[in-house]
């Protein structure tokens, strides 16, 4: 009895492991040739991958057509360097091609498909000797030279057991009015197993005795992706990073994955507000990846995911950042800071960044000696306090003396960050004097961002020297 009970426990197990849907067990079915390609021109006998079920169906009418460049269309293709262009003619005839699948649509399951149509302005071909526009032509005693194929018709999609014989219509479009590609979504459920996906260009949703003269124009044909039949709504997720991350590196591999997508076409992916397509994504997975090419600063990353019940979004932040300190640098003395003589200590100490209060003049600019701050940070170090509480005393001693605390930085941030970290840095010195006695009417503090660099920021020295804080003498009183 044990046994049994543990025979039916596993059975239950294994038939609740088995009975739900996930990404990872989707079925694709690649098409060969999605995007038409091959030498563009009219009344193509051969395009790889697909075959020719007009010349089938009505053997005394023209193959259908590679475009651009025949017949007065131009339109540039969606993808590659050409694409389908196929005619509904008034004289009750049409073009259609088919491909056999590498694996069957099955009976009862759910799949999705994509593609991209357009018509053209113009579609010019030469007269019949037949059709509507013909006879009129001819009744009115006015020969045609040229038909133009240029009526809104639709594109059926039909499932078929045979080759160019269509069995299950999978979709129909509304008419095609479109001059630049735009992008239709379908949903199969086959009510039979079909083994061949077929393309037709038609007139109307239903069959209709006024047939027109118009085309359509097809690229950028997706795979056929097996989908759960009660499709819920995508989930976006990052995996690395999870919102965060900072690098030194000129690039970062971003991974995230997605849920209940199984198109690429379905996701709209953009780096720093712009559109960004250099990514793989596996649909049976759902894993998308990513290298990107990261700018100085921060650099924002946004997934977006749609399907037909909903969508959804993503965004993290990724910093690229200067493997340095902050450190502010003394530069060498110049004319215009004089050396102090020769003084007791005790006197000397009590200068403002070594220049005496009778040498000071107004608009002189010192740098401030040995203050460093830690990367993306406006806290004061322990170690600063001392050169800090030295000028402090100055200023105590001093108080006609009004100073501007000015924060500078590199050029590794945008202007945004940048402005904002120099006067957070400034502040913090002029709060750190305020706290230990200094008279706040005789303090400025502003933020310089990286507008005003003193050495180049090609080099991680001269980066250095720019990340600075420095000391603007802005009164010096009688």
């Amino acid at each position: 009895m044990p046994y049994l009970r543990l025979s039916i426990i596993a059975l239950i197990l294994i038939c609740f492991h088995f009975s739900g849907y996930s990404q990872e067990s989707s079925t694709i079915i690649k098409l060969n040739n999605t995007g038409f390609e091959g030498t563009p021109g009219p009344g193509k006998n051969y395009i790889s991958g697909w075959k020719d079920c007009g010349r089938s169906r009505f053997p005394d009418e023209s193959p259908v057509d590679l475009q651009p460049g025949s017949f007065d269309v131009t339109l540039r293709p969606h993808e590659g360097r050409s694409y389908l262009g196929m005619v509904n003619r008034d004289n009750d005839t049409w073009e259609s091609v088919t491909q056999q699948l590498i694996k069957p649509l099955k009976e009862g399951e759910c799949y999705t498909f994509s593609l991209y149509l357009a018509s053209s302005p113009k579609y010019k071909s030469n007269a019949r000797g037949e059709g509507i526009a013909v006879e009129e032509a001819n009744a009115l005693g006015m020969p045609i030279e040229f038909i133009h194929h240029i009526e809104p018709i639709v594109l059926k999609i039909w499932g078929s057991k045979e080759q160019c014989d269509p069995l299950e219509l999978l979709a129909v479009t509304d008419k095609i009015k479109n001059h630049e590609w735009k992008k239709f979504d379908f949903r199969f459920e086959p009510k039979t197993d079909l083994n061949f996906i077929m393309l037709e260009a038609y007139t109307d949703k239903v069959p209709t005795p006024f047939a027109s003269n118009g085309h359509v124009l097809v690229d950028g044909l997706s795979d056929i992706v097996a989908i759960p039949c009660n499709m819920e709504p995508p989930v976006v997720t990052f995996v690395k990073p999870k919102k965060s991350d900072a690098t030194q590196a000129e690039s970062y591999t971003v991974k995230a994955k997605l849920v209940n997508i199984f198109n690429k076409d379905d996701i709209e992916f953009k780096l720093n507000n712009k559109r960004f397509t250099d990514y793989t994504f596996d649909m049976a997975t759902g894993e998308l990846t990513a290298k990107l090419p990261l700018k100085k600063g921060v650099n924002k990353v946004d997934i977006k995911g749609e399907n037909g019940e909903g969508a959804s979004q993503a965004a993290v932040v990724i910093r690229q950042k200067d493997n340095t300190e902050v450190v502010a640098v003394v530069p060498p003395p110049t004319k215009e800071i004089p050396t102090a003589p020769t003084r007791p200590k005790e006197q000397k100490e009590n200068t403002l960044e070594g220049v005496k209060r009778e040498d000071l003049k107004k608009d002189l600019k010192l740098v401030l000696k040995n203050i460093t701050f830690d990367m993306d940070s406006s806290d004061i170090k322990k170690e600063n306090e001392r050169s800090l509480l030295q000028i402090g005393k100055f200023l105590m001693t001093n108080r006609e003396v009004v100073i501007e605390i000015g924060g500078h930085t590199n050029d590794r941030c945008e202007d945004a960050y940048c402005n904002s970290l120099s006067e957070n840095r400034a502040k913090a010195v002029l709060n750190f004097l305020v706290q230990n006695g200094v008279a706040e009417s005789q303090l400025k503090a502003k933020g310089y961002g990286r507008k005003e660099p003193i050495a180049s920021n090609n080099s991680t020295a001269g980066r250095r020297k720019n990340q600075r804080v420095e000391i603007k003498v802005l009164e010096i009183g009688g």
